[in-house]
């Protein structure tokens, strides 16, 4: 397999004149069909943990600019935690939110599906210069079939906007050292979309990272190209290097007022050092063994991988894996014939292949760089992988290469192939089906299925069931004369950790709030919260998914059921 640094040209019919570029036109089709899907299923996602403080701090944060920097009620009544992360994606959900277009919470879910979609574009023309022809579209179809990510592109508000500022700006990096000196515009474009990364949570800084790794590997062309490397040549990349890093940070201090109330870095380094050292501690289970955040295995991330990517996407990686090893074993052996007859010519080959290839390189870099710097420094992670979402469309691009592996074989037997996929798509789809809203619960085999792995994983962790539940329990009352025409609304307990009084928003009926399990006339409990355990409550209704329960609604003694 050949990993080239641009995609050769790729001739089609023309039509009117027009070439057609199937691979786009397929790619926009399938990008369209799912944003129709997501706008119009966006209303059926529940209202999940981090959403209530995340639509909080979208409008006091607006408000801190419209006011002149005056108001700062974003720093005295949103929860702290919130200041370390950047709010752009929140202030322009609550910009669109301000035009009434319907119900606050189905605005943030669209707002935050859109925005995600819009990040997985990104995929093709990256999977197209990392790999070739198709891989963009395979790396975009592997990540909507990802129930675990579909899922999560509704409502989870910090890292799906993580996950598109840094595949844009993984993107603009690979486009602006496509060329061994890299131009001015796609300097600049790097240097913003790098700025919007670290904008958005700390972990952007990593792209500095990615951009210097990948001027480094430019330098390494050049030298060969010329012979030398020239001085003049290091200083117009350490400039377009610099420009790029500032832009970068003079975009992230405009668009997050927290770096905007002292010094920028130590402002920064604040946040940084917070979520490097969350004082998170709780116990969940893993391939069903009882961990602690605070303590995971070196194994953890991976595991969860195993566990939550689909078992083709799986298949693929494996495939890109081996294809790597043997090209490596490969070019190591042929380097050791020509380092016999010219030692610096082999090293020269060497430095010039890898560098070449620096598309695909920074791809790679951009999966293991970060999950090995969480791993070393045994970070604090909960929630699955939720915070390590913006490494699976990276390992989509890879998984994509295993599939342009494949091709070759595929080809051979067309209709099995076709019969083979159909399958497959059919299935998954079908398993979409079956699990919607809660699409993020879905493991794959290996893991037992989402029924099989149940008790196995952490699945519910957001607690979207409990919404399901809500609607179910509303309709059943609208339904029921007496409650229409009770002069006092009954009173709910709704069990999202931390949020029990903060659930207004996902009320669509009138009703009393209730956070004492004692008081309330029902009670919505959720995977993470176990809240009627020991009251005198009968279960009137559950939200199950492949014959296993991930709401329960109970009612006190006494209430109509």
């Amino acid at each position: 397999m050949r990993f080239p640094d641009s995609p050769l040209p790729h001739r089609v019919p023309r039509v009117l004149g027009t070439a057609i570029d199937w691979e786009v036109l397929l790619t926009a089709a399938l990008l369209a069909a799912a944003l129709a899907v997501g706008l119009s299923t966006a209303a059926d996602y529940g209202v999940t943990v981090d959403e209530f403080n995340a639509d909080d701090y979208g409008p006091k944060a607006l408000a801190w600019y419209t006011s002149g920097f005056r108001d700062r009620s974003q720093f005295e009544t949103v929860e702290f935690s919130l200041w370390y992360y950047g709010p752009w994606f929140h202030m322009l959900t609550a910009a669109v939110q301000s035009f009434g277009l319907g119900d606050r919470f189905t605005v943030r879910h669209a707002m935050t599906f859109t925005t995600g979609l819009a990040g997985l574009a990104a995929l093709l023309p990256l999977g197209r210069i990392a790999v070739g022809r198709w891989a963009g579209l395979t790396a975009i179809g592997l990540c909507l079939g990802t129930g675990y990510l579909y899922g999560s592109l509704f409502f989870t508000p910090i890292d799906i906007p993580f996950l598109a500022a840094m595949t844009w700006a993984t993107l603009a990096i690979v486009l602006m050292t496509r060329r061994m000196l890299p131009r001015w515009p796609a300097t600049v474009a790097a240097g913003l979309l790098s700025g919007l990364a670290i904008g958005t949570r700390t972990g952007g800084i990593i792209t500095h990272v990615y951009l210097l790794g990948a001027l480094v590997l430019c330098a390494v062309e050049l030298g060969a190209a010329h012979g030398r490397l020239q001085p003049r040549h290091l200083l117009q990349l350490a400039a377009r290097f610099a420009v790029a890093v500032i832009l970068a940070w003079l975009l992230a201090i405009a668009i997050w007022p927290w770096l905007q109330i002292g010094s920028p870095f130590a402002q920064f380094r604040i946040a940084l050092v917070h979520f490097a050292t969350i004082p998170m501690s709780f116990e969940f289970s893993h391939w069903g063994e009882r961990i602690r955040t605070d303590a995971l295995p070196l194994s953890y991330i991976p595991g969860q991988l195993l566990a939550r990517l689909p078992e083709a996407f799986l298949l693929l990686l494996a495939v890109a894996a081996l294809q790597a090893v043997l090209h490596a074993a490969v070019l190591v052996r042929r380097l050791a014939g020509a380092r016999r007859l010219n030692r610096r010519m082999a090293l020269r080959a060497a430095a010039l292949t890898l560098a070449r290839r620096r598309a695909v390189l920074l791809v790679c870099a951009a999966v293991l760089l970060p999950l090995a710097f969480l791993m070393i420094q045994h970070a604090t992670i909960y929630d699955g992988i939720r915070h390590v979402l913006f490494v699976i469309p990276m390992l989509a691009v890879l998984a994509a290469a295993g599939m342009a592996a494949l091709i070759p074989l595929l080809r051979r037997a067309p209709l099995v192939a076709a019969l083979a996929g159909g399958s497959y798509v059919g299935a998954m789809l079908a398993a979409f089906a079956a699990l919607h809203p809660l699409e993020y619960v879905a493991l794959n085999a290996l893991a037992g299925g989402t029924r099989g792995g149940y008790d196995r994983f952490e699945t519910d962790y957001g607690s979207a069931a409990a919404t399901v539940a809500l609607r179910r329990i509303e309709e059943r009352l609208d339904h029921d004369p007496s409650a229409r025409e009770a002069e006092v609304p009954p009173s709910i307990l709704i069990c999202i950790p931390w949020r029990e009084a903060m659930v207004a928003p996902m009320l669509r009926r009138p009703w009393t709030i209730e956070t004492d399990p004692d008081k309330a006339d029902f009670i919505i409990e959720t995977q993470r919260s176990r809240c009627a355990e020991g009251k005198p409550v009968v279960l009137i209704d559950e939200v199950e998914r492949f014959g296993r329960s991930f709401a329960w609604v109970y009612a006190h003694h006494g209430e109509d059921r």
